[in-house]
């Protein structure tokens, strides 16, 4: 059974995720790629307001799969996550299986 804080973690980063999917949708749309775009952290930090620049290609790629979140760098949770990749100013964290259930299902745009 998961505990409440990875769920708790689990749910702000799903939050963050779909703001992150409104600002593509709705502010970024029509940039060329490989044009950079400002995003929120996807951090469990439900205070966190870091932005992070990201290319729009790479964006859309983490978007492919609803366990992968953007973080910045030191905001990853490792009892929570991995780290399974980075770029420039942002790491790529994959959410353990045991808050799948959370965090998939979310909408795309």
């Amino acid at each position: 059974m998961t505990d409440a804080r990875k769920q708790r973690i689990a749910r702000n980063e799903a939050a963050f995720r779909e703001l992150n999917n409104s600002l593509e949708a709705n502010v970024h749309r029509g940039r060329t790629q490989p044009d950079y775009a400002g995003f929120v952290c996807e951090c469990g930090d439900g205070d966190c307001d870091t932005t992070i620049r990201v290319e729009l290609d790479a964006y859309e790629a983490v978007r492919q799969d609803d366990m992968l979140f953007i973080v910045v760098p030191g905001h990853q949770a490792p009892d929570s996550e991995d780290v399974v990749d980075s770029g420039d100013g942002y790491l790529i964290v994959r959410k353990h299986e045991d808050v799948k259930d959370i965090v998939e299902g979310h909408e795309r745009p």
